[in-house]
């Protein structure tokens, strides 16, 4: 299986295996282990309930916790 990091800004790949707070632009906000995360900023976010997908437009901003 190929490394597919290498092509993921690095800006974005910071996120991967942190844990984030994620702010929405309609100011939902979600906290959780960052599993995933490509170019456009989806994002699959392990959450205390499980799994929670992010599509990027929705997302206003990520920080570390």
């Amino acid at each position: 299986m190929a490394n597919n990091n290498s092509q993921v800004n690095k800006d974005f790949i910071q996120f991967k295996g942190k844990n984030v707070l994620i702010g929405l632009k309609n100011t939902e906000e979600y906290s959780g282990k960052v599993i995933s995360i490509d170019n456009f900023l989806n994002t699959v976010l392990e959450v205390e309930d499980g799994i929670k997908v992010i599509k990027g437009g929705k997302i206003a901003f990520i920080s570390i916790q």
